[in-house]
């Protein structure tokens, strides 16, 4: 059972999260801390998110990728995917990796920023 939770979990950070791609900084649903929870049995695969946002609107997207990355797995006959709709994602919940890299990206288009304001 391990081995296909490794799988599992392997297949879910090759998804990105629209939102951080959209800030220069890809991070997968793992990295952000979205994966709630994934339970395997008998073949059947149920991916629990976290959203980070009441108002997002990549439920649709999220859903469709995390059944196409997972049908393909070998043992895996059906795959169901649950979500929060924003009601208890933390930025606590990244991992340390994603935080760092959110930070350096930060903290670049800062130092962009006042060097631009510098020279006008």
């Amino acid at each position: 059972m391990t081995a296909i939770l490794d799988d599992v979990m392997s297949r879910l950070r090759q998804i990105v999260d629209p939102c951080s791609a959209a800030t220069r900084v890809p991070l997968s649903i793992v990295e952000m801390g979205m994966v709630q929870n994934v339970d395997v049995a008998s073949g059947n695969v149920a991916v629990a998110l976290r959203m980070t946002s009441p108002l997002c609107h990549a439920l649709p997207y999220f859903q469709m990728e995390i059944e196409r990355v997972l049908a393909s797995l070998p043992g895996i006959s059906d795959v169901t995917c649950t979500f929060d709709y924003g009601a208890n994602w933390q930025p606590g919940h990244m991992t340390s990796s994603a935080q760092r890299k959110l930070a350096e990206q930060r903290e670049f288009v800062r130092s962009r920023a006042t060097k631009a304001a510098g020279t006008a």
